[in-house]
């Protein structure tokens, strides 16, 4: 089962966050799981991120801070996908702290301490006994959008959704495959030069719930069945060319309650 992590952040301006669902089981002809069994054929990052075309900017905004916006967006995805020495960090906000404004920086650092998760609302982590092999496959996907807040002001909200394919072992164990839904973004009013919003969400494929709830960090899950379901439904949204974060009902959400029982064994 998924369990969609999500982060709303505010400089400035409000941004929403985004939410996933379910699928029918993808089978293959091994028990292990591998880019090969899942018919993957994406681009492999090998330590760096090539985005999709950069749409234009909405009329009314200027497109240099449209470009500005999403080459600091570059940066964050990068260091939360493809990094890795992030993939095993014990504090992985510190890298991308530096790479964001201050302001949007100090606000992220502020909201991440009330995460369950506060290192993989940040970033692509896994537990220390489980091994990336290789580089991961990676998709990606931009979304450029005008807004009003509550001041009936209009701004612009840029987000950049990366589709993370990873390979992994965990201990000395079989070849199994985790993905993540990552969306970054941030917003401007017309006159904003440094003082950005900023939002995030993420989802996980293929990956133990109890486990990244406890540990931080991803570990596959022990359910090859469930895992192959939720891998299926990364797999379509990774092919498509359009942002989306599929739905997830309220019980598929972690949060301090299912924090609670996974650690009184109830889960």
């Amino acid at each position: 089962m998924r369990r969609l992590f999500a982060l709303v952040l505010t400089v400035a301006m409000m941004c929403a966050a985004c939410t996933a669902g379910s699928d029918e089981p993808k089978t293959t002809s091994s028990r292990a799981v591998s880019f090969e069994s899942l018919n993957l054929e994406w681009p492999k990052a090998q330590g760096t991120l090539d985005p999709a075309d950069l749409p234009s900017a909405p009329e009314g905004f200027d497109a240099s801070t449209l470009e500005r916006m999403a080459k600091l967006l570059t940066k964050w995805a990068a260091l939360t996908v493809v990094d890795e020495a992030g993939w095993h960090s014990a504090d992985p906000l510190s890298e991308v702290r530096k790479v964001l404004p201050k302001d949007a920086a100090a606000t992220l650092q502020k909201q991440v301490k009330g995460e369950v998760s506060p290192h993989l609302a940040v970033a692509n982590v896994f537990r220390d006994d489980v091994t990336v092999i290789g580089s991961p496959m990676i998709t990606s996907a931009w979304r450029v959008t005008t807004e009003k807040d509550a001041a009936d002001k209009t701004f612009m909200r840029l987000e950049l959704q990366t589709r993370a394919a990873y390979e992994v072992r965990l201990g000395s164990g079989g070849t199994r495959v985790i993905g993540v839904l990552r969306v970054q973004g941030l917003s401007a009013y017309p006159d904003t030069t440094d003082n950005f919003g900023v939002s995030g969400g993420w989802q996980e494929f293929g990956a133990g719930d109890c486990d990244l709830a406890l540990d931080d960090a991803f570990v596959p899950d022990s359910d090859r069945d469930e895992s192959l379901k939720d891998l299926k439904t990364f797999i379509r949204v990774g092919d498509s060319d359009t942002l989306e974060m599929p739905d997830l009902g309220v019980q598929e959400r972690v949060d301090a309650e299912y924090l609670k029982r996974c650690r009184d064994g109830q889960v």
